[in-house]
């Protein structure tokens, strides 16, 4: 079958289906037209209860970060409703479940789902939309054709697996870039590239994997003194942490936010402060700096959990005590790595005695100054070290880069001082090629106060706080063969190589993401998958990437497949039941690996996992694992399982006093998360602050492009899984571009007019919403919706590829516009 649209089930244009003025109506219009949705009208989806029913354990696998809980309703085979699945006594407050989560039976059955696997039509483009139906058969063996003549061409390198932040399970979809049964034994098994995502990096890499930083669990703001809303949005896209805010504030715990935006977490706030995109690690700095000048911090607090008193070597390493002829010992095993844990104490100058010695050793270690030890050297103490690098950012220097007053930066300082800060911050702050900063300077700002590992405290929201439970080994079948950011594609189809590795890519498979939608800089990369001689695509739906697929193979939604899922914010583990059979001709990742495998005559890789469970398994009872007492039993029962790392009291103290224990905001060997022969700058190591990119107030391209672009993620989007479910785009029916008031009336825009935002990369068409809600200088976009939503163009059409090598984290926010009234139809 050939033909213009993306398959014989989806007749409407993508524009129209916006148009229409009812979800319901335009559900069962579509039923009718032969877009199946196997029986169930949207307004079945609350429909009495019979004797028919059953019920299973699921959840979102989408990743908003909640992951809630489902219970769901199967009548007559087909999944009618879903709940929040009932929490245990004493866990009742962990029972969320957003409108997200209520519409995904309407995403099952949605009239966008790949059903059956396609190929491109022989001599079209790329991009064009003209598919033809194939069989299972040819689809793998094009596949396995490709691939087979890529590895005897290039080897293992030549074949690159994309992935981003969709469905994660331990059996389908990926974390990490390849980390789950299908692709992780595949890729480690053949010495495959993976082109890992790049999105929340700066977070991730500098605070959660460098710092090993988590916060207190979310019912624990009610402890706390003053909530900060810095670089999140949890009313929209948080609903695990949300209703705790409200308790608190119900409490009479003042909520503060710092956005750019006027959002719904804003107008709930008792105070709001808008500041420049991009400029937060510099408000960060003079909070710091204006503590210090006035001896505001919490000095037993720095002694005993943090790296302040720890002294500094010439070139930038801890001063320790085997250089003074103590031996390291060591203290038991790594288990991530199996090797031994060698413990080389810190040393520290007592002021009790005048004297430099090892840390556990000193009475009152000191957290200022320059001090001499027994070699004849002087040393400087960690917190000294950075308060030395920041001196520039005064009150008054912050108030010139980020546009808040000087007085308001002063009056956070002190706020911060009084301790019992929550700051309600995730992803927010990451969006700027200089976003990893940021983390730094957070660390120390709470190291400070005492803001960190304490009730009432949190440096960031808390995240999937037992992934021990699961081991992750068997993935594993070898090593992966290259590891590339996803957003270096480009570079490496021109170079051919990444680091020192060969990597001539032949075939490229997408799985877990929508890349041409949700990654920045995508015009860029839309030109680099046309250059790649072979892409597959594995979806539940028919994305912006998929569209510019060789061959499109249709998964399961993931009330369709068993699965597990190891990291979740609530404290019980996530297993998926499998609801129905999968619908249409779709097939799990899993299963499509198995069969590329057979194909190619690798069979092994998947041996020793003979049905889904026996690789869950393996998981969760491996000889790590099985001491905690959960087992796959119990998992598939579809009972709540609570995890045996999640504890019962969620304010216990995080830290301690030895030197792993302690609040980290100094980086003594700073590693970039993807090694390719870059030079780490001296100032990694600690905090710092530079400009962003391109999103600068004092750039002279603001001359021609002078507003900062932002986004946002709205509870009506999961990235762009959730685009064309119908009840949710009757909420929010089209993207539109925020403008405050006296921009728009600068440019004759008016509310509701449809509007062209462009810059050197590209542009976009959407409608205008006209607001005093946003900044002056600054537009906002949301994130999530696809192509074929706008009038023309794309929101990330805007962005650039232009990364910090560091921890190469995807800059949304990144980059500067020019809009005007668009004239053309929008029709």
């Amino acid at each position: 079958m050939t033909g213009n649209t993306h398959q014989a089930s989806a007749q409407l244009t993508r524009r129209s289906f916006l148009k229409a003025t009812g979800a319901v109506a335009g559900v069962t219009a579509l039923a009718g037209t032969g877009a199946t949705l196997a029986g169930v009208a949207a307004g079945e989806a609350h429909a009495e209860a019979s004797a028919a029913e059953q019920y299973f354990h699921s959840g979102c696998r989408g990743n908003c970060g909640s992951k809630c809980h489902q219970k769901v309703t199967v009548r007559d085979g087909k999944v009618v409703k879903v709940s929040a699945m009932e929490y245990p006594e004493g866990d009742e407050g962990w029972r969320r479940l957003c409108v997200k989560g209520q519409t995904q039976p309407q995403r099952q059955y949605d009239p966008d789902r790949v059903q059956y696997p396609m190929k491109r039509v022989d001599g079209t483009e790329r991009g064009a939309g003209q598919w033809e139906r194939i069989s299972w058969d040819e689809a793998i063996g094009l596949i396995a054709q490709n691939m087979g003549a890529a590895l005897q061409s290039g080897g293992g390198t030549s074949i690159g697996f994309m992935s981003s932040y969709a469905s994660y399970g331990v059996l389908n979809g990926a974390t990490g870039g390849y980390m789950s049964f299908a692709y992780g034994r595949f890729i480690t098994a053949v010495g495959c590239t993976v082109l890992g995502a790049c999105s929340d990096y700066a977070q991730m890499h500098v605070q959660m994997l460098g710092f090993g930083q988590n916060g207190n669990s979310a019912d624990d703001v009610v402890n706390s003194k003053t909530m900060i809303c810095w670089g999140g949005r949890p009313d929209e896209s948080d609903v695990h942490i949300w209703h705790y805010v409200c308790d608190a504030r119900e409490k009479g715990i003042p909520l503060i936010t710092i956005d750019p935006q006027y959002s719904a977490t804003a107008a709930h706030s008792d105070r709001y402060i808008p500041i420049r995109p991009g400029t937060d690690g510099a408000l960060m700095l003079a909070m710091i700096n204006h503590i210090a000048a006035n001896q505001l911090e919490n000095v037993d607090y720095m002694r005993a959990y943090t790296q302040a008193p720890f002294l500094v070597k010439e070139d930038g390493t801890f001063l320790r005590m085997s250089a003074f002829g103590v031996e390291p010992i060591e203290a038991g095993i790594n288990p991530m790595t199996g090797m031994p844990i060698v413990l080389d104490s810190p040393a520290v100058f007592d002021e009790a005695d005048g004297t430099v010695k090892a840390l556990e050793a000193a009475q009152q270690p000191a957290i200022l100054g320059t001090h001499a030890a027994a070699d004849g050297a002087s040393y400087k103490t960690c917190y000294q070290e950075c308060l030395d690098h920041i001196t520039e950012y005064t009150a008054a220097r912050a108030a010139e880069i980020t546009g808040v007053p000087e007085e308001t930066v002063v009056e956070l300082a002190e706020i911060y001082a009084q301790g019992g800060i929550w700051n309600l911050g995730y992803q927010g702050l990451g969006h700027h090629v200089n976003s990893h900063h940021n983390y730094k300077n957070m660390a120390l700002l709470c190291a400070q106060t005492a803001n960190y590992g304490l009730p009432g405290t949190a440096i960031c929201r808390n995240t999937s706080p037992f992934t021990g439970v699961s081991n992750y080994m068997p993935y594993m079948y070898g090593r992966v063969g290259a590891n590339v950011p996803s957003m270096a594609l480009p570079d490496v189809l021109e170079t051919k190589i990444w680091g020192e590795t060969p990597v001539d890519l032949q075939v490229l498979w997408v799985m877990n993401g929508n890349p041409l939608c949700c990654e920045s800089g995508r015009t860029e990369l839309i030109e680099a998958f046309k250059k790649v001689p072979f892409v597959v695509v594995a979806d539940v739906s028919m994305t912006d990437t998929a569209m510019y697929a060789d061959v499109v193979l249709p998964v399961p939604h993931v009330f369709e497949v068993e699965d597990y899922d190891s990291g979740c914010p609530t404290p019980y583990l996530m297993y998926h039941q499998k609801c129905v059979d999968p619908l249409y001709e779709s097939k799990s990742d899993i299963d499509i690996m198995r069969l590329v495998a057979a194909a190619l005559q690798m069979d092994a890789i998947y041996a020793d996992g003979p049905t889904d469970g026996d690789f869950i398994k393996q998981i969760v009872e491996a000889e790590t694992t099985a001491p905690l007492g959960v087992t796959y039993e119990k998992l598939a029962s579809g009972e709540m399982v609570r995890s045996p790392l999640s504890p019962a009291s969620h304010v216990e103290m995080k830290i301690g006093s030895a030197e792993g224990e302690r609040l980290k905001f100094y980086m003594e060997a700073p590693t970039p998360r993807i090694v390719s022969g870059q030079e780490v700058a001296d100032y990694e190591k600690r905090p710092y602050f530079m400009p962003a990119n391109e999103a600068y107030w004092e750039n002279l391209l603001r001359s021609q492009y002078p507003l900062m672009g932002c986004s946002e993620h709205t509870k009506y989007h999961v990235h762009s899984q959730t685009a064309f479910t119908p009840w949710l785009r009757e909420l929010e029916p089209e993207p539109v571009l925020k403008i405050n008031s006296q921009d728009a009336a600068e440019r004759g825009i008016a509310q509701g007019d449809y509007v062209r935002a462009f810059n050197d990369r590209g542009d976009v068409v959407l409608k205008a919403l006209v607001t005093d809600g946003i900044m002056q200088g600054v537009i906002g976009i949301p994130h999530g919706f696809r192509e074929d939503q706008y009038v023309s163009g794309h929101a990330q059409n805007l962005t650039s590829r232009v990364m910090n090598d560091f921890c190469y984290n995807n800059a949304y926010y990144d980059f500067l516009c020019e809009v005007e009234r668009y004239e053309g139809s929008v029709e």
